[in-house]
C-alpha cells in the first residue's frame, strides 16, 4: 500500500512538474469595419464637392496575410428606394493588414444640399468587406477572419449635409 501511495505522488510530481511549458497560439485574425467619415470643400453655401472615407482595422492580434485577389474593401452608396448594397463606387484590393494597422477607401462627389437627392434624402454610404468565396478552404489560416459580423458598416449621407449647417 505504502509503494502505492509513492507511486501515486511520483506520478502526480511528473504530471506537474514534468510538462514543458508549451503555451497554446490564440493569436487572432479579425478584420473590422471601423468607421466611415465625410468631409467637404464648400463652393457655396449648399453645394461642393463630399469626400466620403471607410476605415477597416485589423483589431485581431495577428497579421492577415493573403494573396493577390482573393479580398478587397468595397464603398457602395446606395440611394432611396434602391435595392442593397447599391452602386459600387471604390474598391480597394489589398494583401496584408498587420495587427492593429488601418486600410481606407474613398469617393469624391459633387453634393448639393439643397437637392432633394441630395439634402431631403441623402444616399446611404456603406464599406464591406469582401472575400472570395473559399479564402477559409485554401489551406491559409493567415487570411481567416475570425468575426465576419463585424466586416460591413452602412452610415447615412445626411452627415455630409450637417457640414454644410457648420
Amino acid at each position: 500500500m505504502k509503494t502505492l501511495k509513492i507511486l501515486s505522488l511520483l506520478f502526480l510530481a511528473v504530471l506537474l512538474f514534468g510538462c514543458s511549458d508549451d503555451t497554446i497560439d490564440n493569436e487572432e485574425i479579425d478584420l473590422e469595419a471601423t468607421s466611415i467619415t465625410f468631409s467637404i470643400v464648400k463652393d457655396d453655401d449648399f453645394t461642393g464637392t463630399a469626400t466620403i472615407t471607410g476605415t477597416i482595422t485589423n483589431i485581431g492580434d495577428d497579421s492577415f496575410r493573403s494573396s493577390s485577389g482573393q479580398q478587397a474593401l468595397r464603398l457602395y452608396q446606395r440611394n432611396l428606394g434602391a435595392p442593397a448594397p447599391g452602386e459600387l463606387v471604390s474598391t480597394v484590393s489589398f494583401t496584408d493588414l498587420a495587427a492593429g494597422e488601418t486600410l481606407t477607401i474613398s469617393y469624391s462627389r459633387p453634393w448639393n444640399s439643397s437637392s432633394p437627392a441630395e439634402g431631403e434624402f441623402p444616399p446611404d454610404y456603406s464599406i464591406v468587406l469582401d472575400y472570395d468565396p473559399d479564402i477559409f478552404i485554401d489551406g491559409n489560416d493567415s487570411n481567416n477572419d475570425e468575426d465576419l459580423t463585424n466586416n460591413s458598416l452602412t452610415v447615412s449621407g445626411s452627415e455630409i449635409n450637417d457640414l454644410f449647417v457648420n
